[in-house]
């Protein structure tokens, strides 16, 4: 049995009006599809529900004792559409999004703002997590989306370039690292032979790159100072104790410290990506919060302080990923 509730609908109108012309009138059908829609239920139910004459349109015994279970059924549906709409219409208003902790510290007060500005119906709901968390809790749909430098291949997750980022030197605005900087102005992987350097645990994403590329140009550090957050590597740097080798997203963060960029070259390249669960569908208002992302990156890169165009880009690759 297939029972569909215009079938339902059609033959409660037909119960209440006991005309299958009006019915057909006002449920904008024609008399012969009107026809051929209560036959099919009939057909289905396996008996007549309505005696029909040339004059009149009456319910059968079956007919009678079927009417208010079609009702019911036809009031259940209807409302649960209701309820079910409501749902999605607050699911729209409400997004769970997940950044990393130097982006939430950073980034998000002004994207928030400008965001929310233009959506004040939009509540989000803010969670800082590592990349690999946020990455989890968007595969099992606990976030609705996340931003970030995400190196792990994942099936399930759809992703967009925000914004570009790369590979930048930090180091105290008030000292000079002569061996970092050639006479030319541009700092390249091998300037950085000897010099002191504030690195990640072998095991980070980013540290993996850097290191490949200092093993490629055969490169080694003077010293090295291991950290585990990248605003504890940009406050050593401000403090003279190395450099720090860093995203250029981390522009952003860095204003309120004493340092200044140098991009190295060649320029290895980045993607800050939008993620989401896959099939989920391209929500407008993830559309323009990643735009907003996009805006205000572009900003705090435009006021950072030293950075230099690379004259060539190299993309990353993470070793052993």
């Amino acid at each position: 049995m297939n029972l569909s509730l215009r079938q339902l609908k059609v033959f409660l109108g037909v119960a209440e009006s006991s005309s299958f012309t009006k019915t057909a009138q006002r449920l904008h059908l024609s008399q012969a599809a009107l026809s051929a829609i209560i036959r099919e239920l009939e057909t289905q139910l396996q008996c007549r529900l309505l005696d029909r004459t040339t004059r009149t349109v009456n319910l059968t015994e079956a007919g009678r004792v079927f009417v208010p279970t079609a009702a019911h059924i036809v009031q259940v549906l209807e409302n649960s559409a209701v309820e079910v709409a409501r749902m999605g219409r607050e699911e729209r208003r409400v997004l769970r999004v997940g950044v990393t902790p130097h982006i939430a510290v950073s980034m998000m007060p002004t994207v928030l703002g400008r965001f929310l500005e233009a959506h004040p119906g939009v509540r989000v709901e803010l969670t800082d997590l590592p990349p690999g968390e946020l990455l989890r809790r968007v595969e099992s749909g606990s976030l609705d989306v996340a931003f970030g430098a995400f190196f792990d291949k994942t099936s399930g997750i759809d992703r967009v370039l925000v914004f570009p980022t790369h590979l930048v030197m930090v180091s105290p605005l008030d000292q000079a690292f002569a061996w970092a900087r050639p006479e030319n102005g541009a700092v390249t992987w091998k300037s950085l032979q000897d010099a002191p350097l504030i690195c990640f645990p072998s095991d980070n994403p980013i540290q993996r790159i850097v290191d490949a590329n200092l093993a490629s140009e055969y490169v080694s550090a003077s010293s090295r100072m291991v950290v585990n957050h990248l605003e504890t590597a940009i406050a050593m740097a401000e403090a003279g104790f190395g450099l720090a080798i860093l995203p250029s997203v981390s522009y952003a963060t860095c204003q309120r410290y004493r340092v200044r960029f140098d991009s190295i070259h060649p320029m290895i390249e980045l993607s800050f990506d939008c993620i989401t669960q896959s099939g989920r569908g391209n929500m407008e208002t993830l559309q323009q919060l990643s735009a907003v992302f996009a805006e205000v990156a572009m900003t705090f890169a435009n006021k950072s302080r030293g950075a230099k165009p690379a004259p060539r880009k190299k993309k990353a690759d993470v070793p052993g990923a």
